[in-house]
């Protein structure tokens, strides 16, 4: 019984032993992020200054085309200033119900036509 019990411990402290002593380089590892998040920004700061040709057309585009916004709304509103000579009340009515649906103020030019109408908010 002796020599069982030794084997028994022998083994059971060769157990503990082996698992005490894993290799686990590698494995749960954080070593290698912080030259990764290194690359990534170098890459960032990289494409930064240089970013692709495709990239530098869209911001030209858009660029371009928030330039001649402002022009063209302040031109349509010269444009509709020149014309309309003078701004009337009106009152939108349904033709079958015969019922005030909204009222507006009709903008109407020197012939008498009517260039804009702007519905009014009750």
């Amino acid at each position: 019984m002796k020599s069982g019990k030794i084997f028994f411990y022998l083994f059971l402290s060769l157990f503990f032993f082996l698992s005490a002593c894993k290799d686990e380089k590698g494995k749960g590892d954080y070593s290698g992020v912080s030259e990764l998040i290194a690359n990534r920004n170098k890459a960032r700061y990289d494409l930064a200054e240089n970013p692709p040709a495709k990239s530098v057309k869209l911001k030209k585009r858009a660029k371009a085309s928030n330039a001649l916004k402002p022009e063209s709304n302040s031109k349509k509103k010269e444009n509709f200033s020149s014309v309309i000579l003078y701004s009337e009340d009106v009152k939108i009515i349904g033709s079958e119900s015969g019922q005030t649906l909204a009222k507006a103020v009709a903008y109407i030019n020197k012939s008498g036509q009517i260039v804009k109408i702007k519905i009014l908010k009750e």
